[in-house]
């Protein structure tokens, strides 16, 4: 097919429809939708720009895109209980990942920005203080980008944070039952050969090796651990129900008890390393996250108890 085809306004309806699906034929998510356009849309604009087109060919075109659809489905948010017993699942199954899945659960950290994290960047208070709070401070994020894209060597590739400078940082804090978990992690496995405080260390046959090289963790190992240890750990409605079903969602469980919890949406989304507006929509249905969270109903009737009590006029 010649470029000067793409001047057919049928056409470019055909390929912008295309856009909308994945490769097994499903439906993409919205934003990847708008991504893949935007890409789309500079490729034919850098056609014109070198005279191969007269005019862009999606300016006379009306084409609708789908309904934005990044709200978190409610019932992947698991709660307190759940995600502690999947952490011990982990625990027994595959013990240097604990860790790892930790920093998603109590710190909503993305999986990138954790493959990337040095030792040096997590901070811990003194283990004789229970109730004290830790601190990651982010620098960037180990991005997967396949075998041969990537600047150095593996299928990742080291870049700044999402939607950040190079050289802006994020700190988030890590309440004290995340802290049990690091202070375990730091005191049984040593950090790999650049530093970094969650590397592999299985060998060929998923053997454990103390002194594997400890290089970055694929995305399909972990995912790999993780539904293993939620079909063994999960009840059978559990398992069959979509809660807790990638790694990601425990950034969605932690998000969620933030927001529940009455933490500010400015200060969760500084957090979070999100904007206020992409927090706000898709996170913004508290009432809807409510009911995920256990023990909600009783906070929410002991706060406003507390706010009887507090006013000048009460008796």
């Amino acid at each position: 097919m010649r470029l000067t085809a793409m001047a057919d306004p049928a056409l470019m309806r055909k390929v912008l429809d295309a856009l909308t699906l994945k490769l097994d034929g499903t439906a993409a998510a919205a934003s990847t939708v708008a991504r893949k356009r935007v890409i789309f849309y500079g490729a034919l604009a850098y056609a014109v720009e070198l005279g191969r087109l007269a005019a862009h060919p999606l300016h006379g075109v009306k084409w609708t895109a789908p309904q934005n659809d990044d709200e978190v489905d409610r019932r992947v948010v698991a709660n307190p209980g759940q995600i502690a017993r999947l952490l011990a699942g982990v625990r027994e199954d595959t013990p240097e990942l604990e860790g790892f899945f930790a920093g998603m659960a109590y710190s909503a950290l993305r999986p990138e920005e954790l493959l990337h994290v040095k030792d040096t960047e997590c901070e811990l208070p003194r283990a004789d203080d229970s109730d004290a709070w830790g601190w990651w401070h982010l620098s960037g994020a180990s991005v997967a980008v396949g075998e041969g894209w990537s600047d150095g060597e593996g299928a990742h590739e080291s870049r700044s944070l999402k939607h950040r400078s190079k050289k802006t940082t994020r700190s988030v804090p890590i309440p004290p039952e995340g802290v049990v978990i690091l202070r375990a992690h730091r005191e049984r496995f040593r950090p790999g050969r650049d530093g970094c405080m969650f590397v592999t260390r299985r060998g060929p046959g998923g053997r454990y090796f103390d002194t594997w090289p400890g290089t970055t963790i694929p995305n399909n190992s972990y995912t790999t651990v993780w539904a293993r240890v939620r079909e063994r750990v999960l009840t059978p409605v559990e398992a069959a129900s979509p809660l807790a079903g990638r790694p990601y969602d425990l950034r969605h469980a932690c998000l969620s008890l933030w927001l529940n919890a009455g933490v500010a949406p400015t200060q969760v989304a500084d957090w979070a390393g999100n904007s206020v507006r992409v927090l706000l929509k898709v996170y913004a249905k508290f009432k809807v996250y409510a009911k995920c969270i256990y023990g909600q109903v009783d906070l929410a009737l002991r706060r406003i108890r507390a706010a009887l009590k507090e006013s000048p006029d009460a008796l």
